[in-house]
């Protein structure tokens, strides 16, 4: 049981799950974290240079300290991803034109193809952690009033701020209880002898249907399930309901949008 819990806890963070917390980071308006996360993701979008990465890979570590999340969490996590990285730097490293490095066959690495391909990867790893940061220090509630309150304008053309709001933050809710439940249902299907890593493509197909039916099926019973306990609670959502907190600026929050827009102005001017 003792080694059990502890492979838990080693685990990495999952997308969209939140951590309890009382840190700055915690008690900011979750509008400030929701602008502060799309100015960092269009800033490295916009300008790959090493100097705005940098500056970004340094706000976001100085808000994971300040959030009291575990590093170490956040690094496992980024396991996942390790493959979707190294295919990003391999074409990235051999499909650039430049100055050749050295050839492997067909392959040429060049210098500026190796130069993108590392910042490339950097980029998609500040995608990834400010997106996690969002999400650890933001409660999905706190995420549905950010959401609504900044797309509120949207309702003058007629669009259902509030239902798009609540679908987006039960989504977030909700992703990391589906990717809990499918590594339960992988580790089922794998102890019943699915070959999830055989040479044949055709059994590994077989063997990842065994997870994706199941997994269907409990997510379809999950919403139909969240549906009736919405109407059994006479859930309406719509412009006149009100709220039980309202969101605030204060002053860290100003002091936070002043200084990571003032980083974005300097990724505009710095191209």
């Amino acid at each position: 049981m003792r080694r059990k819990m502890r492979k838990n806890q080693d685990q990495g963070l999952k997308m969209g799950q939140f951590v309890l917390g009382n840190s700055i980071i915690h008690r900011l308006d979750p509008r400030t974290k929701i602008i502060g996360c799309l100015l960092i993701i269009f800033s490295v979008l916009i300008n790959f240079q090493w100097y705005v990465i940098c500056l970004n890979v340094t706000i976001l570590s100085a808000a994971f300290y300040f959030s009291g999340v575990k590093a170490a969490k956040i690094l496992r996590g980024l396991r996942k991803l390790r493959y979707i990285l190294l295919l990003s730097f391999i074409f990235q490293a051999t499909l650039t034109t430049g100055e050749l490095l050295f050839q492997l066959g067909v392959f040429k690495i060049t210098r500026e193809g190796v130069n993108l391909g590392l910042s490339t990867v950097f980029r998609l790893m500040i995608l990834y952690m400010s997106s996690i940061l969002l999400t650890t220090t933001t409660s999905p509630l706190r995420l549905a009033s950010g959401i609504e309150s900044l797309l509120s304008p949207l309702r003058y053309a007629r669009i259902p701020v509030h239902q798009l709001s609540m679908l987006i933050s039960t989504s977030l809710r909700f992703i990391p209880t589906i990717i809990e439940e499918a590594e339960t249902l992988t580790r089922a299907q794998r102890s019943r002898g699915a070959q999830f890593n055989s040479p044949k493509v055709i059994t590994r197909l077989r063997s990842f249907t065994a997870v994706l039916i199941p997994l269907l099926a409990a997510s379809l019973q999950r919403a139909n399930d969240l549906a009736i306990a919405m109407e059994s609670r006479c859930y309406t959502g719509g412009m006149n309901r009100t709220r039980l907190s309202r969101l605030q600026y204060r002053l860290a929050d100003r002091l936070s949008i002043a200084f990571i827009l003032s980083a974005f102005t300097l990724s505009f001017i710095l191209i």
